[in-house]
């Protein structure tokens, strides 16, 4: 019987995490993603990360970037469409410190590249994408076109 509760909670646990991989997969080889994950929305940190994002949308787009806010009921894109669903899958995926604000990077391959729980100025993050072997080979590309 305890095999029986087991298996049970295994498959639970992975239809959940499966689940909230359905909403990222989507993106996966097309894009990279950023979430912003915050406990309130008008966290400070989480305001001034949207504002540096703001700064320079062009470098973001050549990056391949989309960027999600994520908090524990819902989630959203922005900056390139703003459609609101309700969810917590994506936050308790996610969300690994007590922190109010954690910034993550996922790759092309939808693995975290990077993770913080202050703001990531646009510079740090360029840099940690554009040393990439993917990106390089993007910025090749993009030279002999």
């Amino acid at each position: 019987m305890n095999y029986l509760k087991t298996l049970f909670f295994v498959m639970t646990l992975f239809t959940a995490l499966l689940g909230s991989a359905q909403d990222l997969s989507k993106h996966r080889w097309e894009n990279r993603l950023i979430l912003l994950i915050s406990d309130d929305e008008n966290n400070p940190t989480l305001k001034a990360q949207i504002a540096e994002f703001t700064k320079d949308l062009t470098g973001l787009e050549e990056r391949k970037l989309i960027i999600y806010q994520v908090m524990p009921e819902e989630y959203k894109i922005i900056l390139n469409g703003d459609t609101t669903k309700q969810s917590s899958k994506l936050y308790k995926t996610y969300k690994k410190t007590e922190k109010g604000f954690e910034v993550l990077l996922l790759g092309l391959d939808g693995g975290i590249k990077h993770r913080q729980s202050e703001l990531l100025p646009l510079e740090k993050l360029y840099a940690i994408i554009d040393a990439m072997p993917m990106r390089r080979s993007e910025m090749k590309r993009e030279k002999r076109q």
